[in-house]
């Protein structure tokens, strides 16, 4: 895709790397101004390229360096997590760091964005082409954050395209550097974070459930260690499992538990309690500030919850213990759980915190917050126990990384990392049940009114607290163990991109001469050669927009065949581009498909003009149809020289009615793909949009007599995608005819009369010429 301006500068974060090297060497040779952020410890490696070393990992220090760059526009910043072999410390300094990098080119990229052109933050971590989930070492697990980071980006700065892109360590430096700069100028926006490994090509996204496993079972023989389950879900979570299994669990927290004050006894009422902290400490001689009657009234009721979370417990029928320890502490932890360490058989990571903030907002030492609980905690705690007497690992994930959320960037990236440290732990310890729970947002007291109605509104379900324990307590049973990773409540992401249309004209350019060879055109043969079906260049077009645009292409207008593209060796060399050109509205887009050959001649192919955004309204049905199954079989059609379409094109299945006011086909085809869904969108494919123009070749053989070819569609209406391997109707319906051509109305229907697609204006011209050679297929 031609989406940046020539010349542009492309900022490349060095760590050390391999790939790094590479990758600064493609975009020099390309003409961009490559300027080098060099990570601390990183020699200087770029040749023409200007030199940003960094000597420390501080905040100050790299504001400094990235202020050097003025006022030049930055078009690309790609960060490079990738380097190899760091220890867990050192990468998940590396991975605070890339949140402030992304921190401070928040503003220079958007600016670049506002500007006309594209504006990328493309990231670059090396562990296994899957984002981590195959399971790695596990000090590689924290560059599995990276991911949560630019997930959330995206959400936060729309205008930016962001890409996360996770290589297959076997690559080489060149074929590595090739597919970051692939994925640079990929025309969709979407998917954020893609996997590849030289041969596939992978995004994350929730699958169904996972096939039943069978694992250890959980019984009151195992004792668990629970951090965070003390208070809040973590302990709610806590007292539901004993109920269900009833486990020896030791709670950790850092509500330490003391005897109750004389001045809170009998209290419960919130106001009252306060009131009567300040009461106390005037009666103390101490000045009862806002804050300190809120530490003296938030002791009481976090003691009280803990206690209350122990005496549910117990009377669930498990064996429970509380412990105080601040878990960020590895020493201390170790010391805590010492006494216990031979008999603990399982660990539920539940402890975490926030500081919500936007990721131009951040603070190192938000930062600092959030990853030491969710990694050090997790770090601290497993380090005291024997790994190998683990038969139950169960992390509260969230969401949040795996989709992204504004304003929860580090948040995401710490939950991503546990997503990562689970499979590589499963990994190294495949008999343990090891699950990473991706929780959706619940209906409890962390969500507050405003931010419920929020979520309401945008039709985000919240998970009720007695949904959610029994939720966590189903993940322990034996058949759940093959959940690695899994995401409970609704699969919905908490924030969502708003996409940006387009504001200046984009080139897309794709190689067109390897569907020769794809069933859908190889069986698409005038004569001798191999012909591009005039559905599949409509569906580039439509696809193009969709990727381009991030928003549903429910029409296209003024469909136009300028020429075809006849693969017959005339176009060999030629480069195909697809041009989109938005309208001043912004609704809207022409496209221009072109090609260019190897002596710079352009030959225009096709054009249309393609929305966006506006859906299809309401549903229409056409009345009167004949039922599935009736008329008379159609293959003779593909035999009598009527149509000329080969094995895989054949979906006209029979004729229902066959008047010249109305023929009605019966069609089902399975649908083609090819080049990954290039040439189709969400509602369109090209192999099932191809029989609603057969069934106008039909007409047209039919009534007036003589072989025909569409040469261009008024209007596409696109209300549903057409049903792959599943019966539909199509119905043609003439609208004008004169000496050399006619124009059809061809509608696809459900066989309730429901339109799923409808071509108006289908412009076919007579080619009797062609008749020959429709029969000589």
């Amino acid at each position: 895709m031609d989406a940046y301006p020539q010349g542009a500068t492309a900022l490349v974060v060095d760590d050390g790397s391999e790939v790094a090297e590479a990758t600064a060497a493609r975009l020099a040779a390309a003409g961009w101004q490559v300027r080098a952020l060099r990570l601390p410890g990183v020699p200087q490696r770029f040749a023409g390229a200007t030199d940003l070393p960094l000597t420390g990992w501080g905040a100050t220090e790299l504001s400094s360096r990235l202020e050097e760059l003025g006022d030049e526009k930055v078009h690309l910043a790609v960060v490079f997590a990738a380097a190899d072999g760091l220890p867990w410390a050192e990468g998940v300094r590396r991975l605070a760091h890339t949140l402030l990098v992304a921190k401070h080119l928040v503003a220079p990229l958007t600016s670049a964005a506002r500007a006309g052109h594209r504006a990328a933050f493309v990231t670059v971590t090396r562990l296994d082409g899957s984002f981590g989930l195959s399971g790695v070492a596990e000090d590689a697990a924290p560059a599995g954050g990276v991911g949560g980071l630019v997930k959330t980006l995206a959400v936060e700065a729309p205008e930016l395209f962001c890409r996360a892109v996770d290589l297959a360590p076997g690559l080489g430096a060149a074929e590595a550097a090739e597919l970051v700069l692939q994925e640079a100028q990929d025309a969709a926006p979407a998917p954020v974070q893609v996997g590849r490994d030289g041969g596939r090509r992978v995004a994350l996204t929730p699958a169904g459930d996972a096939p039943a496993a069978t694992g250890a079972a959980l019984t009151a023989d195992d004792l668990l260690v629970v951090t965070g389950g003390g208070r809040g879900i973590t302990a709610r979570c806590a007292v539901a499992l004993a109920r269900a299994h009833r486990p020896g669990l030791l709670l950790l927290g850092r509500t330490a538990l003391g005897e109750e004050p004389a001045w809170a006894h009998g209290l419960t009422d919130a106001a009252a309690l306060k009131a009567a902290a300040v009461a106390h400490l005037k009666a103390s001689g101490e000045k009862p500030t806002p804050k300190r009657v809120e530490q003296l009234y938030g002791a009481v009721v976090g003691e009280r919850e803990v206690r209350r979370t122990l005496a549910d417990i117990r009377a669930a029928g498990s064996e429970v213990e509380y412990l105080a320890v601040d878990i960020t502490d590895a020493s201390a932890t170790a010391a805590a759980l010492a006494p216990y360490r031979e008999r603990i058989t399982g660990l539920v990571h539940g402890a975490g915190v926030l500081a919500d903030q936007l990721i131009a907002a951040k603070k190192a030492a938000e930062i600092e917050r959030v990853f030491s609980v969710k990694l050090g905690g997790l770090r601290s705690v497993v380090a005291a126990l024997e790994a190998r007497r683990l038969r139950h690992v169960v992390l509260f994930s969230s969401v949040a990384g795996f989709f992204g959320n504004r304003g929860q960037s580090d948040y995401a990236m710490a939950n991503e990392v546990l997503n990562a440290w689970a499979a590589s732990f499963k990994g190294r310890h495949p008999e343990a049940h090891v699950s990473s729970l991706n929780w959706g947002a619940w209906d409890s007291g962390m969500v507050s009114p405003q931010i419920k109605a929020v979520f309401e509104e945008r039709g985000i379900a919240l998970i009720p607290e007695d949904t959610g324990t029994r939720l966590f307590a189903e993940q322990f049973d034996p058949e759940r163990s093959g959940d690695v990773v899994t995401v409970l409540g609704p699969t919905t992401p908490l924030s969502v991109r708003e996409d940006a249309a387009p504001a200046a004209p984009a080139v897309l350019e794709r190689d067109l001469h390897a569907l020769a060879a794809d069933p859908l055109v190889a069986d698409h043969v005038i004569g001798d050669a191999p012909v591009l079906p005039a559905a599949a260049a409509l569906g580039w077009a439509a696809g193009a927009v969709e990727r381009l645009t991030g928003r549903t292409v429910a029409r296209v207008r003024d469909f136009t065949v300028h020429k075809g593209v006849v693969f017959d060796g005339g176009l060999e060399g030629a480069r195909f581009r697809l041009a989109v050109d938005p309208t001043p509205d912004g609704a809207e887009a022409d496209v221009r498909i072109v090609s260019e050959g190897a002596d710079g001649t352009v030959r225009p192919h096709y054009a249309a003009r393609v929305q966006w955004g506006a859906a299809a309204g309401g549903t229409v049905r056409v009345s009167g149809l004949p039922a599935l199954g009736g008329g008379r079989d159609a293959r003779g059609l593909y035999e009598d020289g009527t149509l000329f379409h080969g094995p895989s094109l054949r979906g006209l299945r029979r004729v229902l009615e066959s008047a010249e006011a109305r023929l009605v086909v019966e069609c089902e085809l399975a649908e083609h793909r090819p080049q990954g869904g290039a040439l189709a969108s969400e509602r369109y494919a090209p192999g099932t949009a191809d029989l609603l123009l057969q069934a106008a070749l039909v007409w047209m053989r039919r009534h007036r007599d003589t072989a025909s070819l569409p040469m261009g569609v008024a209007d596409v209406e696109l209300f549903e995608a057409l049903p792959d391997g599943e019966p539909f109707l199509v119905v043609a319906e003439p609208v004008s005819v004169n000496g050399t051509g006619a124009t059809l109305t061809v509608t696809a229907c459900a066989a309730d009369g429901r339109v799923l697609a409808r071509f108006s204006g289908v412009s076919l011209v007579s080619t009797p010429q062609l008749a020959a050679k429709f029969a000589g297929r």
